[in-house]
């Protein structure tokens, strides 16, 4: 699949059959429609099938054309979560892929040609999240999006140092993109990089508010053992 319109018809079926896709795959799981262990693995067959697929196809350079940009560590990390539900990747996968994947797939590149792969990968990303966190297969824990942003800050910090070192442009942090981007309405650098980085937090609380967990200390609460009274009474001689 070539070059495509932004918001064309293609792009707006594959935006829809994405969101479908993670619509009813996290119903199924939900409803427990079929054992857990398949989706699970299908995803990250899929996931790592389509990274091992870039490294197979595509031209690597160093520095600047190496699988470092977020949705390459979060497809990795998006499939250690579906093989071991270890709830940092799960909680890693959930907020960094639905923003970076999702803008990805709302915004892409008008610069590149959009390949079928663009949109499998990308989609997988939010696919997974969705069936991990609103299928029931991981929940979210309490706290989940403060250490979701803080492994996404440690990305943005280790990637920095990256660029800065070779002369890279991962994520963006030394120059925008050639192309129109959100990003020219955070500013020049570097501040547009703080600006990134605040919009990244508050689309993180926004994706926490539906997938919190609820009813914790009310639960806590009405399943706690009753506390033993003790009662102090005169003693009568």
């Amino acid at each position: 699949m070539g070059s495509h319109q932004i918001y064309g018809l293609s792009h707006i079926l594959w935006l829809a059959g994405i969101t479908c896709m993670s619509i009813l795959l996290s119903m199924a799981c939900r409803r427990n429609l079929l054992p857990q262990w398949y989706p699970r693995a299908a995803l990250a067959c899929l996931l790592a099938g389509g990274e091992l697929m870039r490294y197979y196809t595509d031209r690597f350079h160093f520095p600047d054309l190496l699988p470092l940009n977020l949705c390459n560590i979060t497809a990795w990390v998006a499939v250690v979560a579906c093989l071991t539900l270890w709830p940092v990747a799960v909680e890693f996968t959930y907020f960094a892929g639905f923003v970076g994947a999702g803008m990805a797939l709302l915004t892409p590149d008008m610069g590149s040609i959009w390949h079928t792969r663009f949109f499998v990968n990308h989609g997988a990303i939010i696919v997974a999240g969705s069936a991990l966190v609103y299928g029931r297969l991981s929940p979210l824990r309490p706290g989940a999006v403060w250490r979701a942003y803080r492994c996404f800050a440690l990305y943005i910090g280790l990637v920095q140092i990256f660029d800065w070192k070779y002369g890279a442009n991962y994520a963006y942090l030394n120059k925008k993109p050639g192309v129109g981007t959100l990003l020219d309405l955070f500013g020049p650098r570097p501040y547009y990089v703080f600006v990134a980085g605040a919009v990244a937090l508050f689309l993180f609380w926004l994706l926490w508010l539906p997938a919190r967990p609820r009813g914790t200390a009310r639960q806590t609460e009405v399943s706690a053992p009753p506390r033993e009274v003790t009662v102090l009474m005169p003693r009568v001689d």
